[in-house]
């Protein structure tokens, strides 16, 4: 929609103001376009989530379900007396991995995931007394032991292998590369926060510029005017005057969020001609926030799907370019979910005694010894 006017007293101040009206109408009808664009990329990932979740839903609560039992089972066997101090505490690691697991997915929270806790923060008392473990279970985000953890024994060859392996690479790296690199990360991460808060602080002024506009007598005439037409104790019928309250509320909503191109629109519908006779002195000063709004819309576009955590987890996991490549994403995640419910749900059969469960323990426990060493490293 066009918001320009020509009723221009003389030819030289109608050549001035085309200018500024061209300008003006450009920096609108972009703010208006992405506005559009970001309202419908917003509904095609909510569509999007909605559509996937009731696919895989089923699917994932029974992995859930499976997760679950596969914890109580193994729970079971932490009281036998002959399993080792590394061993206790490798069980503990596998089923506290496992709840962290259940308590991130949204797919859980039909589970009761106290008693798993419970017997989690017991077990951990018995392994660690006086830990954080003891006090109660960290639902806030697990974490192995370190290496002053009783779990790593300095006798168990694994370990010794694995610091020898870690002191020899650590002997022949370079010392003043690796500070080098230091440096040059710490430079990148202040590089990075000074952006961000240069950022803000655009963000910031943008703001205040905005709500001084519309505090401006222009910008008051022109929420005046609309307002005038739409207010609902003028209207005589009863099914205009709900529409005109709700059109009200929407008008009232523009002006408390500083939305000029809102109220624009609102006047050069309801008003029935362009706002640029009301704004006057204010042209300029509009054209350029708009400019900046359209930059700042662009951007947002690209953070819409972390409004909704969950819908935009499943738009990035699952969206592609075209609808058959979508669905045979979503078809090899089903398959890989059905496959890992099975084998949990296998794990009672498969685990039926200590002599069972301790190959089972010792896997987890090389896998942790490694992601020590990454870690370390």
């Amino acid at each position: 929609m066009q918001v320009t006017t020509t009723n221009i007293a003389s030819q030289a101040s109608k050549a001035a103001r085309s200018s500024q009206e061209k300008n003006f109408d450009k920096a609108w009808q972009r703010v208006v376009n992405q506005q559009k664009l970001n309202d419908r990329f917003r509904e095609d990932i909510q569509a999007f989530s909605l559509s996937t979740r009731a696919r895989i839903q089923d699917k994932e609560q029974a992995y859930m379900d499976a997760m679950h039992g596969a914890c109580l089972h193994l729970l079971s066997f932490f009281s036998r007396k002959s399993l080792t101090q590394w061993q206790r505490q490798t069980l503990m690691d596998w089923v506290s991995q496992y709840l962290e697991i259940m308590q991130n997915s949204p797919f859980g929270s039909h589970l009761n995931m106290e008693p798993i806790r419970q017997r989690l923060a017991e077990a951990w008392a018995v392994i660690d007394p006086g830990s954080q473990h003891s006090s109660g279970y960290r639902a806030d985000g697990l974490e192995f032991g370190d290496f002053d953890s009783p779990m790593f024994d300095e006798d168990d060859p694994l370990v010794e292998d694995m610091f020898q392996e870690l002191f020899a690479e650590l002997e022949q790296a370079d010392t003043e590369s690796d500070s080098e690199q230091s440096w040059d990360e710490a430079g990148a991460d202040e590089a990075f926060f000074q952006q961000q808060r240069a950022h803000e602080q655009l963000r910031q002024d943008e703001s205040r510029a905005l709500k001084q506009l519309m505090k401006s007598s222009s910008m008051n005439r022109l929420f005046r005017k609309v307002a005038g037409i739409l207010h609902p104790d003028k209207e005589p019928d009863e099914t205009a005057r709900r529409d005109k309250n709700r059109l009200m509320g929407e008008l009232i909503q523009a002006r408390n969020t500083n939305d000029i191109p809102r109220i624009f629109a609102f006047y050069a519908e309801y008003v029935g001609q362009s706002p640029l006779k009301e704004l006057g002195q204010d042209l300029d000063g509009v054209t350029q926030l708009l400019e900046r709004q359209y930059l700042y819309l662009c951007d947002q576009k690209e953070r819409l799907w972390d409004e909704d955590p969950l819908a935009g987890a499943l738009y990035r996991r699952f969206h592609r370019k075209t609808l058959a490549a979508t669905q045979r994403a979503i078809n090899k995640h089903l398959q890989e979910t059905g496959a890992q419910t099975s084998a949990l749900q296998a794990l009672p059969q498969e685990i039926t005694s200590l002599k069972t469960l301790k190959p089972y323990l010792g896997l987890h426990y090389e896998m942790l010894l490694q992601e020590e060493a990454l870690d370390f490293l």
